[in-house]
């Protein structure tokens, strides 16, 4: 049932495939104990600019800021490409996901398993928030015997999270991620209700405050809730990201079809802590996913048409500029399979109009079974002019 879970939370939800940091170009540097560390250099590549390392007070959405905007991001997503798998096939439809990002004053003591002391002056944090939340409908129908199929189930995956500042290298404090899967079980499937298992299970992560362990607590549907602490965290060898906020940390990178870096993700969903490849991609975003971004891009004021050449004459606008990357898990049975996320390029670091806001992301089935695209739709609130 664990590799069952796991193929629920990094294959259907998006994000979940992995999550990494970049760098630009990996610049090791002592760890804990005098070790070299793989470290990851990570800039604040959602404000104008980008060399900013701390959190911008007015990014921060609270009862005392309450006119301050929250980035919220909406995509579309399809289900692309025959299913090539022999035995049984799968259809998602009424997909959407939905992204927000802001900070907030986090009160240490309100941490479940590492609360500050009661008496402590200095347990407030500003920290990053990020929520994103999916929702799919999906049915399997066999392709041998009776061609049966199954209801159509209504899928949701939520991830929330807390970090820390680029400066503090996107540094985990807490994550929840709430998965309700009906997901492929195999590459065979001998009848209809042996091709998809139902997964209803919460993830509760609460790190300390140096980041050294992380407590873990599972609430799976049916269960016994279950504890389980990770310790060590600070010895391992690449920079190390909680798999919830997986799309801001790749934000975060230096954007460029030349990258590659490996990092550690922890996931309680997969088990523990895990290897990724991330890398750089030449690859295009494709003519009407360009379209459409740089539509929403134009709407919400963090894109501007270039309609004339620099003698004046009257050109058709390119769109928006694109930098793909490539995240591939390192090890295991999902070893191969490659999610690729665009995101507006980095064209000034003083001056980034487009915020490296995240324009499409696109994620292969297990077992053949197609490819679930997340396409820009809208852009319902930026933190555009800061």
């Amino acid at each position: 049932m664990k590799r069952l879970i796991k193929i629920a939370a990094t294959v259907l939800m998006a994000g979940a495939a992995a999550s990494l940091a970049g760098c630009a170009g990996c610049s090791g540097c002592a760890g804990c104990n005098g070790e070299t560390k793989n470290t990851t250099l990570t800039n604040s590549n959602w404000y104008t600019g980008t060399s900013y390392k701390g959190i911008q007070p007015s990014f921060i959405v609270d009862s005392e800021n309450p006119d301050n905007q929250k980035e919220i991001l909406v995509y579309d997503v399809n289900h692309a490409g025959d299913s090539d798998n022999s035995s049984y096939s799968a259809e998602y439809r009424e997909g959407s996901f939905t992204t927000e990002f802001y900070a907030v004053n986090y009160d240490w003591k309100t941490n479940a398993q590492f609360p500050a002391n009661p008496d402590d002056t200095d347990s407030v944090e500003t920290l990053y928030y990020y929520r994103t939340e999916l929702s799919i409908e999906v049915r399997f129908t066999m392709k041998t015997g009776a061609n049966d199929s199954s209801e159509w189930f209504k899928d949701s995956v939520i991830n929330e999270s807390y970090f820390r500042a680029a400066g503090k290298n996107l540094q985990p404090v807490y994550s929840n991620q709430i998965i309700k899967s009906t997901s492929p079980s195999g590459y065979q499937a001998s009848s209809l209700k042996n091709a998809y298992v139902s997964v209803d299970t919460a993830y509760e992560n609460f790190y300390n405050r140096e980041c050294t362990k992380v407590v873990s607590i599972t609430k799976a549907v049916g269960k016994d809730e279950t504890k389980k602490e990770f310790d060590n965290l600070h010895k391992v060898k690449n920079s190390f990201f909680d798999n919830a906020y997986l799309y801001t940390a790749v934000r975060s990178m230096k954007l460029s079809p030349n990258f590659s870096q490996t990092v550690n993700l922890f996931s309680a969903a997969a088990g523990g802590i895990s290897t990724y490849k991330i890398s750089g991609s030449s690859s295009p975003l494709g003519n009407e996913d360009r379209k459409k971004a740089t539509e929403a891009l134009i709407k919400a004021e963090l894109y501007t048409p270039v309609t004339q050449d620099s003698d004046g004459n009257p050109v058709e606008d390119a769109g928006v500029n694109s930098v793909a990357m490539n995240i591939n898990y390192a090890g295991g049975e999902l070893s191969g399979t490659t999610q690729t996320v665009w995101y507006a390029a980095l064209e000034n670091a003083d001056n980034n109009t487009a915020r490296c806001t995240m324009l499409k992301i696109s994620t292969p089935l297990s077992y053949n079974l197609g490819t679930l695209n997340y396409t820009l739709k809208t852009v319902e609130s930026t933190l555009w002019n800061k």
